[in-house]
Order: structure tokens, then C-alpha cells, then sequence
């Protein structure tokens, strides 16, 4: 006999792993950059599967690039967990970011799908072909 397929979906990805697209529900480049990372747009949406609901820090690497402030100046960068506001954050310069912060246990489920709404309050708007762009996602997910 056998069970179910795992789920491709987990608590954590990587933009680069092998799983990452199935934890992308919108916002989220298929094109993966440099080995690495994916563009965002302004608005971008994951899904993640949590085992557990209990001490989980939500953690996300990202960057912005410097060349957009010169056109959009300052951003501010909201993290959003099932609809409920965990970080807001504004950044006056480009650069490699983290965010680590705790997630309150009521604001998970073991039983659904967990959804992380990225937003920023700007769009970039890619002189190439006129992409309007968030930032750079590296990893997120959610970490005792």
C-alpha cells in the first residue's frame, strides 16, 4: 500500500529549491537569477505548511537593489502572515536584508495552508521593458 504524495510544500524555501514554485501562489518570478534569488512584484504571495504552530520565528532574506532608489527614493518593505501585519520597515538605501520575528502560534494552522503576503510600497519600474518590480527574495519561511 502506500500513502499520499508528500506535499512539495514546506515551512521554508529557498528561492532556489528544487520545491520553491509550489510555494509561490502569486508575485513571484519563475525566472530564477544568478543561481539564487527571484524578483518580486510589488505585491507577491507564498504558501507554506507548518508541522507545528508553537515558537516559530517567520525569517526572510531579501534584497533591494541600490539603482531603483535613485528612481522610487525609500521604500517601505510589509510582511503580512495569514492577513495579520507582522513587520513593517522602511529602508532609505539598497542592500541585502533579513527579517526575523516571531509569529504569534493563533496567527498559524497545522491543518490549512499558511499564506505570507510581501509587499512594497513602491514599484520599480524596470527601464528594459517597463516590469514593475518589488524587490529580491532570497529564502522565507518559518523557524524555531
Amino acid at each position: 500500500m502506500t500513502g499520499p504524495e508528500p506535499s512539495p510544500v514546506t515551512h521554508f524555501i529557498t528561492m532556489n529549491a528544487p520545491n520553491a514554485e509550489a510555494h509561490f501562489v502569486r508575485g513571484v518570478s519563475r525566472h530564477l537569477e544568478g543561481g539564487a534569488w527571484r524578483w518580486l512584484e510589488p505585491r507577491a504571495e507564498l504558501v507554506f505548511r507548518l508541522p507545528t504552530t508553537q515558537r516559530l520565528r517567520f525569517v526572510m532574506e531579501f534584497a533591494i537593489p541600490e539603482v531603483t532608489f535613485a528612481q522610487r527614493g525609500p521604500v517601505v518593505v510589509s510582511v503580512f502572515v495569514n492577513g495579520q501585519l507582522l513587520d513593517r520597515s522602511r529602508y532609505e538605501k539598497g542592500g541585502e536584508f533579513r527579517i526575523e520575528k516571531p509569529v504569534p502560534a493563533e496567527w498559524l494552522r497545522t491543518d490549512l495552508h499558511n499564506y505570507v503576503t510581501l509587499e512594497i510600497d513602491k514599484p520599480w519600474v524596470a527601464p528594459q521593458d517597463g516590469a514593475r518590480l518589488g524587490f529580491i527574495l532570497k529564502s522565507a519561511g518559518f523557524l524555531q
